[in-house]
């Protein structure tokens, strides 16, 4: 299956370049033995693959269909929540608040 995605010549896949992060932060431990990988360790994955001369970075590809349907595209999904009105909402009560508290204090002094 492999053998049949290749393509001949130049390739362009889109997508994120991803900087190798061996360990990861509070992922469990990869296990190259059951080609369990639970962060981007290019390194080890190289070794466990037995590839040579890597570059230190991943392509997480998009959703764009690739010759032979290699690599497989569109898992990697960025989405930001929208909490603005939350945000203003919050911002918006602690300078109440503090308005409130300063009209307090300058009333207590002055009265």
């Amino acid at each position: 299956r492999l053998a049949s995605a290749l393509a001949a010549g130049p390739v362009t896949v889109t997508g994120l370049l991803r900087i190798t992060e061996p360990g990861g932060g509070f992922l469990r431990a990869n296990d190259p033995a059951g080609d369990r990988w639970f962060s981007r360790d290019v390194a080890a994955i190289a070794a466990a693959k037995g590839l040579r001369n890597v570059a230190p970075y991943f392509i997480d590809a998009d959703a764009t269909p690739n010759p032979g349907g290699l690599p497989v595209g569109g898992l990697t999904v960025v989405t930001f929540r929208n909490s603005h009105l939350v945000y203003a909402l919050t911002w918006y009560a602690l300078a109440l608040m503090s308005a409130v508290a300063a009209y307090s204090v300058h009333r207590r002094r002055f009265v």
